[in-house]
């Protein structure tokens, strides 16, 4: 069993690994195959298998720098996604409590309590001020 083990640590040093973009063609692997099978689409399922070889290549891979920039464009673009989808459920989850509004300027999300009537707002990014009804 030790040499198999050595053998295990061998095979897998010096290799990538796991990282977000590996994870992420998983996933969509995963969702892809669940609806080849509901759907029966047989596009689906090559798609599925793609992803998923690649995502398998990604992580044996040896080519550190490269699946590094690969995985830094990824971020790049699934980052903005992500913030966004973070702050609308923020958003959503005290919309009784709070009206959001974005500033005309510099367009940054600006909040303020319900109820309080017509109210001067500053912005704390740009420092423009303008009148808001809440």
């Amino acid at each position: 069993m030790g040499s198999f083990k050595s053998a295990l640590y061998r095979f897998f040093s010096g290799r990538r690994g796991l990282d977000q973009l590996s994870v992420a063609l998983l996933v969509v692997s995963i969702i892809l195959s669940l609806l080849s099978s509901i759907l029966r689409l047989g596009i689906l399922s090559t798609l599925s298998m793609v992803s998923w070889i690649y995502g398998l290549f990604r992580m044996l891979s040896k080519n550190i720098p490269a699946r590094e920039k690969e995985n830094q464009w990824f971020l790049s673009k699934y980052t903005p996604v992500q913030t966004n989808v973070k702050q609308a459920r923020i958003r959503f989850k005290n919309r009784k409590v709070y009206l959001y509004y974005r500033c005309p300027n510099c367009r940054a999300w600006l909040k303020l309590p319900r109820n309080i009537g017509e109210k001067t707002v500053t912005c704390g990014k740009c420092q423009a001020t303008f009148k808001k009804k809440a």
